[in-house]
């Protein structure tokens, strides 16, 4: 039959029982030293799930209008045609920060340049 060694648990799975044990109420450097694992290694897992679920929601939801300077709603695929009729042609010299002045002088819009690029972006109309 052969050598039959018990498998040993791996290193996200004491990490699962160590933090159980923690969030309890016990002394995670007691714990630790109990399970076998480092507070470096039990530390670098528990953040790096964090971060995973962190990432899910990374600030506030992106708004689908802008406003023009009468206080009207102007949807985003509005401001996407204006700035589609604004590079038509061959070699437009416009790079989002220009189109942003553009549609703010010819559109009269209130928009900042983050969001053109975001728009460009979405469109594939930015320039190295």
């Amino acid at each position: 039959m052969g050598d039959q060694r018990p498998l040993k648990p791996q290193v996200a799975d004491k990490v699962i029982i160590a933090k159980q044990w923690i969030e309890q109420g016990y002394k995670a450097t007691l714990v630790l030293s109990f399970i076998g694992i480092s507070q470096s290694t039990y530390y670098y897992n528990v953040s790096k799930k964090e971060t995973d679920e962190q990432k899910k929601s990374p600030g506030r939801p992106v708004t689908q209008y802008s406003y023009d300077q009468n206080g009207n709603k102007v949807s985003d695929e509005q401001i996407k045609e204006f700035l589609l009729q604004r590079v038509a042609g061959d070699g437009y010299p416009y790079g989002y920060k220009k189109l942003t002045i553009e549609l703010q002088e010819s559109n009269h819009l209130i928009i900042n340049h983050k969001k053109v690029y975001r728009l460009c972006k979405e469109l594939n109309i930015l320039r190295p």
